[in-house]
């Protein structure tokens, strides 16, 4: 290829037309309500910080030693993140905090390594039917352990099994790996097992899901109940970028993962980590309140769908006790075609197979995200009205009502630019 020569004005087009379609359709996901538990978007400031040069940028010196810059460029930033790992720890309660995984995924593999012992060793996980999370199983048996999956049902996982997993097998790790869940995992009852049966194992608790209810303190926190570690990504009701975050009390532990981790993971994404610094300072200032009405909002929208006929997937007579909750919504074909008709309303649902009670598809919302935005009970209120609409074909008053909704929320849970007062 001879670079002397210019770009054809066909090819530039071409290039100025991507970009002109990424724009329009980034305004599109703006004005749509999304429902989906497992993202969240983003504030104004978190994103200001993604835009930055940094965002190419290496960043290997976490410990800010003069003498090890190998790689420049992050000298005048590099104390951001080690304030953002400050913040995440007061958040936590922890002692050791790791901001090297690029996501839950990658979190789950440095535990796994980290933690999970020997090739060979066995380690027990949640199984996929009753909520745990679908990868977990298969990684352990890819990077030569052995997966023991157990049950568990509203939030209780089946000590018996668990027992008998201890006690006739060295298991060198528990993870409890609940992503599909409507209550809030009882981690004390698990670390009570673990310490009578096989006080050497080691509890993690990948927490992915619900992490902004710890750190905001809706949940309890798994470190408190005596889990080793917890972490997770931090899109999903911890409205961070695209990352993934390690917490531990035992300096043991830290070095476990961060010897893990220095092989598995090179760059961490340093734009993100600078992100998730300023979504952490944030979370520090809005996140009590926003976890809180999280669990309201949930019930909440819950409650309104069962009113307007929709069938809420309960366990143990309880709609949600988490930012999520379930809709039987028919058959396969039935929930694809509901899900789409929701979409060309503006309206975000996520459709699952294995979500535990509930054979083939169902619809799994989270309020995370709207309620970051500033939706309230009210506003949960007016969504299941949106549902119903949909749901008896009126998609044109669904639209103006979800614009409506949408530019009506309340003050959202962030700083919306530089010159908030709050």
């Amino acid at each position: 290829m001879n670079r002397n020569v210019p770009p054809s004005p066909t090819a530039k087009q071409e290039i100025y037309g991507l970009v002109e379609r990424l724009e329009r359709a980034h305004e599109v996901n703006r004005a749509a309500i999304n429902l989906v538990p497992s993202e969240n978007r983003i504030s104004p400031l978190v994103e200001r910080s993604m835009r930055l040069d940094f965002y190419n940028r290496y960043f290997f010196n976490d410990d800010l030693s003069a003498d090890f810059w190998w790689y420049r460029g992050g000298e005048s930033v590099g104390d951001i993140q080690s304030s953002g790992t400050a913040a995440l720890a007061r958040l936590a309660g922890a002692d050791h905090v790791n901001v090297r995984p690029v996501s839950g995924m990658t979190a789950m593999l440095v535990v796994l390594l980290g933690l999970g012992g020997s090739a060979g060793s066995p380690v027990v996980s949640v199984a996929a039917a009753s909520g745990g999370h679908y990868a977990t199983a298969a990684l352990l048996e890819r990077i030569g352990r052995q997966s023991r999956a157990i049950g568990q049902h509203a939030g209780h996982i089946d000590t018996d099994a668990l027992r008998k997993v201890l006690t006739s097998e060295e298991v060198p790790l528990v993870y409890l790996d609940l992503q599909n869940t409507l209550h809030e995992l009882d981690v004390r009852q698990v670390v009570d097992v673990v310490r009578e049966c096989s006080p050497g194992t080691r509890v993690h608790v990948d927490c992915s899901h619900t992490l902004g209810l710890i750190l905001g303190g809706a949940h309890a926190n798994p470190l408190d109940a005596g889990a080793d570690s917890m972490g997770g990504s931090t899109h999903k009701s911890f409205p961070g970028p695209q990352k993934g975050v390690l917490f531990t009390r035992d300096a043991q532990v830290a070095e476990d993962l961060r010897g893990a981790q220095y092989h598995s993971i090179s760059s961490h994404h340093f734009a993100a980590t600078l992100g998730l610094s300023v979504a952490a300072a944030e979370y520090e200032v809005f996140g009590q309140a926003y976890a809180a009405k999280v669990l309201r909002n949930a019930q909440a929208l819950g409650t309104a769908l069962e009113r307007h006929g929709f069938e809420p997937i309960k366990e143990r007579s309880v709609i949600t006790r988490t930012h999520q909750l379930w809709l039987s919504v028919g058959t396969d074909e039935q929930a694809t075609d509901f899900s789409a008709a929701l979409a060309s309303a503006g309206l975000r649902a996520n459709l699952l197979p294995d979500i535990p009670g509930a054979t083939g598809l169902a619809m799994r919302l989270g309020v995370n995200e709207v309620t970051f935005e500033g939706a309230d009970e009210q506003s949960m209120a007016e969504l299941a009205d949106i549902f119903a609409l949909v749901r008896d074909g009126h998609i044109d008053q669904a639209v103006k009502m979800r614009e409506a909704l949408k530019y009506g929320f309340g003050e959202p849970y962030y700083f919306q630019d530089a010159s908030d007062p709050r």
